[in-house]
């Protein structure tokens, strides 16, 4: 008996693939694709610029340092104490503890008056004074006493550094007298200082200043 023979076989003919196996191998193929498009894509330069930059850091909060105010403190100097007036009181009346030596003085009654009248000393006067002079700067010095302060008035006095002798001696009857702190309560009071007035005995006028010049 002849056995069949195979048609397709026969012919050199392939048989067909079938529909639903080439539909599978072009999907995969087609998946395959692109994941190899994806993982290429990852790896080019462009690709990066889609990322979002990653922080390499955690944010700093940037603040614009002020500086603090400094005060400037200007130092306001401390005042100096007013210096102690110097050389003769104006013209006018003036309390005693006003005077400070040089002055010349008319009317005069005595050393102890209150008041004095100071006049300039070119027109005749019945007095000048021509020192004022501390007896003890020592705001702690005990009162000395009357006799002990008398005793030195004398050479105080009549001194070369407060009296000029040379317009003295135009007048015969020149004369000192003095004015100082009589007593203890006084000098608690701050009454420190001797007075010395130059007059004539006849109670005639002096002319000009008696004073001696301040040296130098």
């Amino acid at each position: 008996m002849t056995e069949p023979v195979d048609a397709a076989r026969g012919s050199g003919v392939r048989p067909a693939t079938p529909r639903w196996l080439v539909v599978v191998v072009v999907v995969l193929a087609a998946v395959f694709v692109l994941v190899l498009f994806f993982v290429i894509g990852r790896n080019l330069p462009w690709f990066d610029g889609a990322r979002p930059a990653a922080q390499t850091s955690a944010p700093t909060a940037s603040t614009s340092a002020t500086p603090d105010t400094v005060a400037t403190a200007t130092a306001t100097p401390t005042p100096e104490p007013a210096a102690a007036p110097t050389g003769p009181a104006a013209a006018g009346v003036h309390p005693w503890n006003e005077l400070r030596g040089g002055e010349c003085l008319d009317p005069f009654g005595t050393p102890w008056d209150e008041t004095f009248t100071v006049v300039d000393c070119a027109a005749p006067h019945a007095t000048q004074l021509i020192s004022r002079v501390s007896l003890n700067a020592d705001p702690a010095a005990g009162y000395p006493g009357e006799a002990a302060i008398t005793a030195q008035l004398n050479l105080a006095c009549t001194a070369p550094t407060v009296l000029d002798f040379t317009v003295a001696s135009a007048y015969p009857d020149v004369q000192w007298q003095a004015s100082y702190p009589v007593s203890e309560a006084q000098w608690a009071a701050g009454q420190r200082e001797y007075s010395c007035f130059i007059s004539r005995s006849s109670g005639e006028k002096l002319t000009g200043s008696v004073q001696a010049p301040p040296a130098g």
